[in-house]
């Protein structure tokens, strides 16, 4: 898959996790009354209002969506680029789908065992949190290795680092 069309999937599947963390947001912050939610009954309106629904006082939804919005921005922007010419940017996508991942594992792991229900949209969002890591790693790979690479490369050319 080239760069352009990774690049192209990790925003069209952040735009639709963005969807659903603000459709998750609205329910939390009572701007609707009830979530659909296929194959689990109420469990969508169980795990949207519980406790474990917001850490330090955020959403979890909120969350979601600014890194989202934040992982589609940064795909967009790096467009063609393998990495190697946007090391920063191919890092912080990667960072930010690592931790999208971490997060939704844990939080799936929450919804067995602490809330005893599950969510339809937080299960999908960890499906899509799943496929977007293998897309940006490539990418985070090549610029992790032109930022470790630079500094020695330098001074085994014996002139100094800048």
């Amino acid at each position: 898959m080239t760069p352009s069309a990774r690049h192209l999937a990790v925003a069209g599947l952040s735009a639709a996790g963005m969807l659903e963390a603000l459709y998750m947001l609205a329910y939390e912050e009572g701007l609707i009354d009830s979530l659909v939610c296929p194959f689990f009954g109420e469990g969508c309106n169980i795990v949207g209002r519980s406790e474990h629904a917001r850490h330090f006082g955020i959403p979890n939804a909120a969350a979601g969506a600014v890194a989202y919005a934040a992982m589609a921005t940064l795909a967009l922007w790096m467009g063609g680029d393998n990495g190697a010419r946007r090391p920063v940017r191919a890092l912080g996508l990667g960072a930010l789908a690592g931790m999208a991942a971490g997060a939704s594992a844990m939080l799936t792991w929450k919804q067995y065992a602490k809330v005893k229900a599950y969510c339809f949209w937080c299960l999908n969002t960890a499906a899509i949190n799943t496929a977007l890591l293998p897309l940006t790693l490539p990418d985070a790979r090549r610029g992790w290795g032109v930022l470790t690479r630079a500094p020695r490369e330098s001074s085994l050319s014996g002139s100094p680092a800048a």
